[in-house]
């Protein structure tokens, strides 16, 4: 039993005594000197020296090496603030004003005599950006009497998206709704998308054309026909300055199908009357390929026009 007891013992003085003889600081010592060191008493410490050089005559060296290594103040850990490098900005805040232009165009006419005749219109055009993204609103109505009978009553919405693939090159999604009941449809609904392009970009000077695939689904008014076919439809809007206030500007629309192809455009010529306001004529053309009921193909008007730009 007695054996078992000092068995350990034996053994750390056996290590004890391999490590001085191979110049190493004995365990027992490094830790009696570390605690007399951290109690910060002068007195104590050189007791618990003397105690440990007396304990292991034959590593005098380095208890004194030891201490001196325990005893030099060592430089605090300097850890540098963590910041994250590449943190994604924040998206993009809009005000509902930033990035809108549009305008508003009105014309009125009335004649009082052997006839009487008034006309009146409106027509809206809104373009939004939001990043790579243009959303394009138009809108427009048109009302005309002669003699207390109807001449003319037609209206239309659409609203198109284009997504910017470069700088000259983008994509986009369309659709929308008219009727003109005078032109032999109640009305006319289209869906489609495709891709254009940015021909030339210029403050004085703007071409843009666009072509692609859709569906455009009409009925017609005298028996309510319905009719749904496959189209291509395409685009061209020219904005050109001519000169200091004075501006040109097509608008022209195909839609290219078996039944009936259809064309419109649109000519402007307006003058700065301020800053927001112009003033000009427009000429509208119409062209039905195969009209309901032997309609006339083609409907021309001119207007004159005040616009508001904002």
């Amino acid at each position: 039993m007695l054996e078992a007891f000092f068995a350990p013992m034996a053994v750390v003085s056996v290590l004890d005594s391999a490590a001085i003889q191979q110049g190493s600081l004995p365990i027992g010592a490094r830790r009696m000197i570390s605690a007399a060191v951290r109690l910060e008493d002068l007195g104590k410490l050189e007791a618990v020296v003397s105690a440990a050089k007396l304990a292991f005559p034959d590593a005098h060296t380095e208890i004194d090496a030891y201490l001196a290594e325990v005893q030099t103040p060592t430089t605090p850990l300097k850890v540098e603030a963590f910041v994250v490098k590449g943190t994604p900005p924040e998206p993009p805040k809009y005000s509902f004003l930033e990035n809108l232009d549009g305008r508003i165009d009105l014309n009125a006419a009335y004649t009082d005599g052997n006839t009487d005749t008034s006309n009146l219109g409106a027509l809206l055009k809104v373009n939004l950006k939001r990043e790579t993204n243009i959303h394009r609103i138009e809108a427009y109505a048109n009302v005309g009497r002669a003699n207390a009978q109807r001449i003319q009553d037609n209206w239309g919405a659409s609203y198109q998206m284009d997504t910017l693939w470069t700088d000259d090159i983008f994509g986009y999604t369309r659709v929308s709704l008219e009727s003109d009941q005078f032109s032999g449809f109640d009305y006319r609904a289209f869906v489609g998308a495709g891709a254009g392009h940015y021909f030339v970009q210029q403050e004085s000077l703007s071409l843009r054309g666009e072509v692609g695939p859709g569906f455009r689904y009409s009925q017609q008014t005298t028996d309510g026909q319905e009719n749904g076919d496959l189209v291509v439809y395409g685009a061209i809007d020219t904005k050109w300055d001519v000169l200091e206030g004075w501006r040109l500007e097509h608008d022209s629309k195909l839609t290219l199908s078996d039944p009936s192809t259809t064309v419109t455009t649109r000519s402007q010529l307006s003058t700065a009357l301020t800053e927001a306001l112009r003033a000009g004529l427009a000429y509208e053309l119409q062209f039905e390929e195969n009209p309901p009921n032997d309609r006339e193909k083609l409907d021309t008007i001119l207007k004159f026009n005040v616009s508001y730009g904002f």
